[in-house]
């Protein structure tokens, strides 16, 4: 049985008024309340409480499918007796045809036995849903009422409080002037909180509010959706969500209301805001006094805010219960009223939207200007809208379609694939502007088809003249992302304009001139474009901007940035927007260290688009995924990411150089220096090809110097780090002078690494800050300074840890020893057995003895002895004074 809250008021008066009547003096009580309002709960309750009294409990309830039944709820009330010689007689006296004129004796007869059983002990009628009883039933209860005063009888009657029902004249008899008038309501906020505990526990508390929101506090819906959290275990959190037995209480409550109630509930549902008695009463072709009665035991039953139903979730609920042709057509009437009553062009489209109609004359005129007003806050309304209009057939569809084409950059570029066929068509016949011509072009160059790009604008040159600066900036950007500014591979004749100098000037070599050392300008510029950049600004220019913070040793504006500009495209539906900004954020926390951040933003970034609307840029946030699992260690998925397929126009643009460079990484990384030679320098190549030879974006001469020193080529190593630490910011210039240190000379090593320590400490990079301390640590080892040597290993060991990288960290990574040999105490470890000198040298390289022991397969005592041996032969007294290299 559910659980009962907020009401033992009412459970005390019954109890009270059961003394009464056990005290020789009868007694009525009359519950009424709204529709499932708890009732038929209370009565269940007062029933069971009195289950230890000596009385004789009858109960019964009416339905209105059984209101014709003569003597059924009688019946009822009987056989729940458990009273066989009360069952025998009324069988005796029940007349062959209830219907019949045996009828008025034997209401007699039975009210009689009725009154013969409560001498012996107390009778208790409850008696629920008094309004759906049948006529003989309630002439017995009536002459029951009348002749019960003096004997030991407790008749419990419900019946529903809705207002403006008419009344037979026998439930009023019965009903009237009772000795008690019990009245239930909905629960307060209160009670509905505290049965949700009761029911899920404390940590459900927090679900109090919004379950009384969702139900407005009717006892039936509120145990339902308690029902439905318990079953799917979601017990915590602050918003409840409907599942089986909420729909189904739904169903029945309007059931049980009635047709004239439960379709005023669906209009409500439909109108939504709009619902009022007036529109609801057109919508249904009722008139407005029965319209406001139903809206009335709706509001009883708590399931109304004024004249609209309490939560979408209860809207979504009765609508599932219309068939599909009756929600059409009550959509479209919504509509018609609306657009008549002059509401907002909103309201109008969504309706026609949800009746897929557009309505000669005015339906595509409203869905036109609802797509205007939806516009970047509700892209996916203002595309709905733009697509009904297009499939009523519109006299200028290639506007329409050109404006489908804009708004598919913000969901899913490749939406845009069925327009470009006529759009390209509409051009060639002179019929498309600049403005629709750079959706056109950018889609070509994201998939990679940059002779079509180019017969596209060649197209528009000839049929609408030159572009102004706004819409050839954006056509310059949208080419110079992937491709670079070279633009080698555009024919001559569309090169010489699109390139032409401008007082602008190229807007990628603005961003870029931040990584070859531009001034505080830029960064004014990236952060002025970052304030507006959901708006009209393309995502590849909000982008930049972006990593142009980052590029330029801003990195917590970058942080700040990527934040708020991924909340705001999420929060806008922008997903275009989210995917790139989740590229950036992989990156970010590429170069934070942050493996698993980077692994996972890059993942969650590609799994917002559809492969195919990537196009070329899929290259950037695979490359990314690849160095982050490299560095993890995880060299099989590694490889696996690379072999994800990409458009074949990739290979030629700065994202097909990033993946270059991540397998170049990937094969250095698992002892393929010459591989990895070739895979970097193949990236340098593109790079400087596209002009896009940034350091900051891709550090390639440092990695390409750690596989030249890896295949024994210092100087080339020392050229290449050489040249990118003159050109870098603060963590390139870091990568730089590691790769420096290893292949320079030993006398400076340890400057140049502790200055790339400091460095990757104040930019942030956690990673390559731990293999900057592991190079420092040899360093250390190899001139005998062991204390140091192990402090430093330490705290690579511990930034390693913390951003989850393998260990040791990279192939090929260990600094190259220098020819001449460093300064280190001679010893004669001749006198050490071979078991010895293993654990000596493990021992001088840092290990604690239980690692000595995983490594060797031996036991830590084993240990304790080989190195109590080794210090008595070699005359030292503790571990730090071991030498840094044993000879064999």
């Amino acid at each position: 049985m559910p659980v009962l809250v907020e009401r033992d008021h009412e459970l005390n008066t019954l109890m009270e008024m059961l003394d009464e009547a056990a005290g020789g003096t009868g007694r009525v009580a009359l519950i009424s309340g709204g529709l499932a309002t708890g009732k038929t709960e209370l009565v269940q309750a007062f029933a069971e409480r009195i289950t230890d009294r000596d009385v004789l409990l009858m109960t019964g309830g009416g339905a209105p499918a059984e209101r014709d039944l003569p003597m059924g709820v009688l019946w009822q009330l009987l056989r729940s007796s458990e009273d066989p010689d009360l069952l025998a007689r009324a069988v005796a006296l029940m007349p062959a045809d209830p219907t019949g004129p045996g009828v008025p004796p034997a209401v007699h007869g039975l009210t009689a036995s009725l009154l013969e059983a409560a001498a012996d002990r107390t009778v208790v009628l409850v008696v629920d849903d008094l309004h759906h009883v049948d006529v003989p039933t309630l002439q017995v209860l009536l002459r029951l009422r009348r002749q019960m005063r003096h004997a030991a009888v407790l008749m419990v009657l419900t019946e529903e409080d809705r207002r403006g029902a008419a009344r037979t004249l026998l439930q009023a008899e019965v009903g009237r002037q009772p000795h008690r008038r019990l009245s239930v309501g909905t629960l307060t906020a209160a009670a509905t909180a505290h049965l949700v505990e009761r029911c899920l526990g404390t940590y459900a508390a927090a679900l109090g509010p919004a379950v009384h929101r969702m139900t407005g506090g009717n006892p039936l819906l509120v145990h339902a959706l308690v029902a439905d959290q318990r079953r799917a275990g979601r017990t915590a959190g602050a918003e409840p969500v409907p599942g089986a037995a909420f729909r189904q209480e739904v169903g029945d409550v309007l059931h049980r209301a009635g047709p004239e109630v439960a379709a005023t509930a669906a209009a409500a549902a439909v109108l939504g805001m709009h619902a009022a008695p007036e529109p609801i009463g057109e919508l249904l072709d009722r008139n407005t006094r029965a319209v406001t009665l139903a809206l009335d035991v709706l509001r009883d039953a708590g399931l109304l805010n004024a004249n609209r139903l309490l939560h979408p979730h209860l809207e979504a609920t009765v609508l599932e219960g219309l068939p599909q042709d009756d929600l059409v057509r009550m959509h479209e009437c919504a509509a018609g009223l609306l657009y008549r009553d002059g509401a907002d062009v909103l309201a109008v489209a969504r309706h026609l939207i949800a009746a897929d109609v557009a309505p000669v004359p005015w339906g595509g005129e409203v869905l036109r200007r609802a797509a205007d007003l939806a516009g970047p806050d509700d892209h996916r309304l203002s595309v709905r809208c733009l697509e009904l209009v297009l499939r009523s057939g519109p006299d200028d569809e290639v506007a329409v379609r050109a404006a489908l084409m804009r708004l598919a950059w913000r969901a899913n570029p490749s939406a845009g694939t069925p327009h470009l066929p006529a759009l390209r068509t509409a051009l060639a016949a002179g019929r498309l502007g600049w403005r629709d011509v750079v959706p056109v072009v950018r889609h070509l160059l994201w998939q990679g088809d940059l002779a079509a790009a180019a017969d596209v604008l060649r197209a528009a040159r000839t049929a609408s003249g030159p572009a102004d600066p706004h819409v050839l900036a954006e056509l310059r950007f949208s080419m110079e992302w992937p491709y670079g500014p070279a633009h080698d591979r555009l024919p001559a004749d569309v090169r010489s304009w699109l390139t032409a100098p401008d007082a602008s000037g190229s807007p990628l070599a603005r961003f870029a001139s931040l990584a070859r050392g531009g001034g505080s300008a830029v960064v004014d510029s990236a952060e002025h474009i970052l304030q507006s950049c959901l708006g009209d600004v393309l995502p590849e220019v909000g982008t930049m901007a972006l990593l142009s913070l980052e590029w330029s040793d801003r990195p917590e504006r970058a942080q700040f940035w990527s934040v708020v500009l991924a909340e705001e495209a999420a929060r806008r539906g922008a997903v275009t927007w989210s995917a790139l900004l989740g590229c950036v954020r992989a990156e970010l926390a590429w170069r934070r260290g942050d493996l698993a951040g980077a692994e996972g933003a890059a993942s969650a970034a590609l799994d917002l688009l559809p492969s195919q609307s990537w196009g070329v840029l899929a290259g950037w946030p695979l490359a990314t995924m690849v160095l982050a699992r490299t560095a993890m260690g995880r060299f099989t998925e590694a490889a696996e990411t690379l072999q994800r397929p990409v458009p074949e126009a990739t290979a030629t643009t700065v994202f097909g150089a990033r993946l270059r460079h991540a397998a170049g990484c990937l094969n250095l990384a698992t002892g393929r220096p010459l591989a990895a030679v070739d895979e970097l320098e193949r990236c340098g190549a593109l790079l400087k090809q596209l002009d896009l030879d940034l350091p900051a974006m891709v550090p390639w001469r440092s990695d390409l110097g750690r596989a030249y020193l890896a295949a024994g080529s210092r100087l080339r190593a020392r050229e290449l780090a050489a040249d990118q630490a003159d050109r870098a910011e603060t963590r390139t210039r870091a990568l730089s002078l590691r790769v420096m240190a290893a292949a320079g000379d030993v006398r400076n090593r340890a400057a140049l690494l502790s200055e790339a320590v400091a460095l990757l400490e104040q930019c942030g990079d956690r990673l390559e800050q731990a293999y900057a301390l592991a190079d420092l640590s040899q360093v250390r080892r190899e001139i005998g300074d062991l204390g140091e040597a192990r402090l430093l290993q330490r705290r690579s060991r511990q930034e390693l840890k913390a951003c989850q990288a393998a260990s040791p960290p990279r192939g090929g990574e260990a600094v190259v020893p220098d020819p001449v040999p460093a300064v280190e105490t001679v010893v004669d470890a001749t006198t050490l057995s071979e078991a010895e000198r293993n654990v000596a040298g493990l021992a001088a390289l840092g290990y604690t003895n239980r690692q000595i022991g995983r490594t060797l397969f031996i036991t830590v005592s084993t240990v304790e002895q080989h190195l109590t041996r080794v210090y008595r032969k070699l005359r030292v007294t503790r571990r730090t004074d071991l030498p840094a290299k044993l000879p064999a």
